[in-house]
């Protein structure tokens, strides 16, 4: 039995409460949305997989994992590049909150020398290669060059979508909020690292959250993946809460046409499956090799399987604890790791007679708290 009461934010008093509007997402919704009061976090996060192989990800957060619990703005930003080689080149600028703007009529997010600027259909993505303080080890201060930015163009050719009136409410005062501003859309631009300047073009996204439930004391475990297939574009976002919640899923999916129109969505239950599982090697608990979801809305359905091919990264926190900390959380059921995955994703959509089947790369992250979690997710 949950004590919180989880829902998805979709009547009417929530699209009041949120100023949006049923069916219409406008450009100020992927401006400022917060204050920056203790408990509360927000960033704007993209990724892009490029044409000559390489990777990145770049977030601009209010307030990191650490810094949640403070009051005010204590602005990051994070950088991360993956070569067409598999080498990754990453930097976590943290900055003070005299160095931070934000404009609320639109995406316009400004972090000393570093910014975004954006209105739903195109984005300016710059991380100044010189840091503009040392961001390594958040000390603050003038630091060294870090050798790792960008300049990118992100252009949409999609719509934007989010859950309801924005995202899920726990109870009355809590509340998790994502705008999948950019489902899709083309990159140009450089990325600068190993000492060299690398003209890239490619696909990108962009989503948009903000919120005061914590991570690491509400989720269970995510999956969190996006994939475009040229003519189709697919978004899965299914998030399991923790034993207080009820483990209840909050799960997200949408697809586009090549036009952006929606063609589904699905934010109830959907049918979740392990196909193969393997042992991760840095946590060595059981991961999805395989997983495959049945999705459906009205008389369409989908199945959509994603196959994992390699690990792009991996994290496991809990082995820089001591072994204490490690048995503690152990006899509590709690080991946290993530890994984010190249992998081929397959779509078979339903629509009456008609049979669409479409298969490609993408990418996704899967994270889990527990020592376990096929059983919280399968159904």
């Amino acid at each position: 039995m949950a004590d919180v009461k989880v829902r998805l934010m979709d009547k009417d008093a929530d699209y009041k409460k949120m100023g949006t509007k049923k069916g219409t997402i406008e450009v100020w919704e992927d401006g400022k949305r917060d204050d920056d009061r203790a408990g509360v976090y927000e960033w704007w996060y993209f990724d892009m997989i490029l044409d000559d192989g390489s990777k990145a990800v770049v977030h601009f957060n209010t307030k990191d994992n650490k810094t949640i619990d403070k009051e005010g703005t204590i602005p990051s930003v994070v950088i991360k590049i993956t070569s067409p080689d598999g080498k990754e080149y990453k930097d976590n600028v943290i900055l003070t909150a005299a160095d931070a703007h934000f404009g609320k009529d639109r995406c316009d997010v400004k972090f000393g020398s570093h910014f975004l600027d954006g209105d739903l259909k195109t984005y300016h993505i710059h991380v100044d290669k010189t840091g503009g303080v040392n961001g390594t080890d958040g000390s603050g201060g003038q630091g060294e060059a870090s050798d790792v930015g960008c300049d990118l163009i992100l252009t949409s050719t999609a719509k934007p979508w989010r859950p309801g009136a924005g995202g899920f409410a726990f109870d009355e005062d809590g509340y998790f909020t994502w705008l999948c501003a950019v489902p899709r859309g083309t990159v140009t631009g450089t990325l600068y690292y190993d000492g060299k300047e690398h003209q890239v073009t490619g696909a990108g996204y962009h989503d948009h959250q903000w919120g005061n439930v914590k991570h690491n004391s509400t989720w269970d475990h995510w999956i969190w993946g996006r994939q475009d297939f040229g003519d189709y574009a697919i978004l899965v976002f299914d998030i399991g809460t923790q034993k207080k919640f009820g483990y209840q899923r909050l799960p997200m999916m949408f697809l586009e046409d090549k036009d952006g129109n929606l063609v589904m969505e699905d934010l109830t239950t959907p049918k979740c499956k392990f196909v193969q599982e393997y042992k991760e090697k840095l946590s060595g608990k059981m991961y999805p090799k395989e997983i495959e979801y049945i999705f459906k809305q009205g008389e369409k359905s989908a199945k959509y399987t994603i196959e994992q091919a390699y690990e792009l990264e991996a994290r496991d926190p809990t082995a820089q604890l001591p072994k204490v900390m490690q048995g503690a959380l152990k006899l509590k059921g709690l080991h946290p790791s993530t890994s984010r995955n190249f992998a081929k994703g397959t779509l078979e959509l339903h629509d009456g007679e008609q049979v669409i089947k479409r298969s490609g790369d993408m990418i996704y992250e899967f994270v889990y708290m527990g020592t376990t979690v096929k059983e919280k997710m399968e159904n």
